[in-house]
């Protein structure tokens, strides 16, 4: 009588020690199985980063974004042969041919970062492109292109915050974002620079009203109170010169990281004059993303002072290189906008 006592108890207990890690018990002793929450990956150690132009850009007439896939070697360049490789075009390529120009992996999947913020998602190349570009010989450059298609929320070709980039890897990176520059700083003509970059700004002689500087300064300001920000300075010398296009103009670009807690950010060397955004996951930010007129660079916040990895991607012309040139002259208001970005 004993023994049947504590049965139904010690039959509960096995009951509840048999269920997988997951389950729940209900009252009735019953229990309801529940998914265990798959951990965030986070963004990649070491990550493959691809950068994406507007098919406007690549000389081709529809609109879209275009993902970079390869630079094609000369030898096995067939598509712009002659006087056909000292211009600039698109020709279509077919998808059996596209491996032996130098494709990666199509088994490794491309994970698409569109709007800020927002989680990537998988993106599949549909159709591919040899893109001639460049403004010189020495610079021009056969580039294997693709349409993708995805599920992803991507802004259309129009500004540079709306740029996409990938990650190319086998597993999702769950937890891993993209987050784009959202803060502006102008300094108008007359006012100190900011007392954090005065360090790396050179003294220039420049008393109004012949000469003109304004700075600009575009960033982001993190939870932990860390920052990336790219700075602009222009000086303008007037001359006696009305028209802002005839003023001697001398700008200066600077990319900076400020760590949580500190109180001067280091300059980030070697890379782009454009803060493009940052990769970051839990942790907090994990590699800051420039560019600069055909390259994408990728930095580690934990080393300030490394060489960046840098991604080429297209060549501009000479009058995108000109167009696209950092500088806050008045004059740049009259000029055609026109952008490797689209921006």
């Amino acid at each position: 009588m004993r023994f049947s006592k504590w049965t139904p108890s010690l039959a509960l207990g096995l009951t509840l020690f048999a269920v997988p890690r997951g389950a729940m018990a209900q009252d009735d002793g019953s229990a309801v199985i529940i998914e265990a929450p798959v951990p965030d990956r986070g963004c990649p150690k070491r990550p493959d980063v691809v950068p994406f132009s507007s098919g406007s850009h690549l000389g081709l007439e529809r609109s879209g974004w275009l993902v970079h896939q390869a630079v094609i070697p000369e030898s096995k360049d067939t598509y712009f042969k002659g006087l056909e490789r000292e211009r600039e075009g698109a020709k279509l390529v077919a998808e059996e041919d596209v491996r032996k120009l130098g494709a990666p992996d199509p088994s490794i999947p491309l994970w698409v970062f569109g709007k800020n913020d927002t989680p990537a998602c998988r993106a599949t190349p549909t159709q591919w492109w040899a893109v001639r570009k460049g403004a010189t010989d020495a610079e021009r450059k056969t580039f294997l292109m693709a349409e993708i298609q995805s599920d992803c929320d991507m802004l259309p070709p129009g500004r540079l915050s709306g740029t996409p980039v990938a990650l190319r890897q086998k597993d999702e990176p769950t937890g891993c974002k993209l987050r784009r520059p959202t803060e502006r700083e102008l300094g108008k003509d007359g006012e100190g620079l900011p007392a954090d970059v005065m360090e790396f700004v050179p003294a220039r002689d420049c008393e109004a009203p012949g000469c003109l500087r304004l700075w600009e300064r575009i960033g982001i300001t993190w939870e932990d109170g860390g920052a990336v920000s790219d700075f602009t300075v222009s000086w303008m010398d007037r001359k006696g010169k009305k028209d802002p296009c005839d003023w001697a103009t001398e700008d200066l670009s600077l990319l900076f990281y400020r760590p949580s807690g500190a109180l001067s950010p280091a300059s980030l060397k070697n890379g782009g004059t454009v803060f493009f955004g940052g990769l970051h996951d839990s942790a907090g930010l994990r590699f800051i993303l420039s560019r600069d007129s055909g390259s994408l660079f990728v930095h580690d916040p934990a080393k300030p002072k490394a060489s960046p990895k840098a991604i080429r991607f297209t060549s501009p012309s000479e009058e995108e290189v000109l167009l696209t040139r950092r500088s806050l002259s008045p004059c740049k208001v009259k000029r055609p906008a026109a952008s490797p970005w689209g921006e």
